[in-house]
């Protein structure tokens, strides 16, 4: 397959790209010579864990989610990948195995770089090496994080963070004080169920629980929070 090549369209999403935006347009410009572009449907796998890693992507279109699967069956969603994110892995090693499994969350569209190109670049540029070193450690904390809400929060402890997550992150529209009390929720029920480690069915249980209570109210891919002090009580 032929290095991917397509004017200054490609090299200025490149320069949106988190992992890429310090580099100067010489090095945008080797690294978008040794792109390939694939598309996925929705549904789709991009890798499976515990293969080789033969490349590694960017999401340009679409999303992905990056989960490991349990010994019981059940998907644990580890994180979700969107435009402009990267599955980007230790390239210290040559030889690496998938420690987790990534599929396309709706149709997806990723660029790809070979390992071995991969490989070469970032030991070839202490700029993208010191990017990857802030991506590790901030997917290190997120991993902490998760490991801390699975292993020691109940379901309904881990949905009440996961909100007030999204509403610190500003996921919302309007404003009380500093933060939104609407928050966007960009996943399906299902995704958040993987995302928590828990079914389905409790997800909803558990929001119609805090809707009772007067917490929170439920609205088409919304969710309001109608009393976040009382919700941070039932955190503690």
């Amino acid at each position: 397959m032929p290095c991917y090549k397509r004017g200054n369209t490609i090299l200025s999403k490149l320069k949106s790209v988190p992992l890429l935006q310090d580099l100067a347009e010489d090095e945008l410009l080797k690294i978008k010579s040794c792109l390939r572009e694939k598309n996925y449907a929705k549904g789709e796998m991009l890798f499976m864990e515990g293969r080789h890693c033969e490349r590694i992507f960017i999401v340009q279109a679409g999303r992905v989610k990056v989960y490991r699967t349990t010994s019981a069956g059940r998907e644990q969603i580890l994180e979700t990948l969107n435009p402009g994110d990267t599955c980007a892995c230790n390239p210290g090693v040559r030889e690496w195995c998938c420690t987790s499994s990534a599929q396309a969350l709706a149709d997806t569209t990723v660029w790809y770089l070979s390992r071995e190109d991969y490989v070469r670049i970032v030991e070839s540029n202490s700029k993208l090496a010191r990017t990857l070193n802030h991506l590790f450690a901030e997917r290190l904390q997120n991993m902490n994080k998760l490991i801390e809400q699975v292993s020691l929060m109940d379901s309904k402890k881990r949905l009440i963070k996961f909100l007030l997550d999204l509403q610190a992150d500003g996921v919302g529209k309007q404003k009380i004080g500093k933060l939104s009390n609407v928050i966007f929720i960009p996943f399906t029920r299902e995704e958040v169920a993987q995302r928590l480690g828990i079914a389905r069915e409790t997800v909803a249980r558990q929001l119609y629980h805090l809707k009772d209570s007067k917490l929170i109210d439920i609205k088409p891919k919304q969710i309001v929070i109608l009393d976040k002090d009382g919700l941070e009580k039932l955190l503690a």
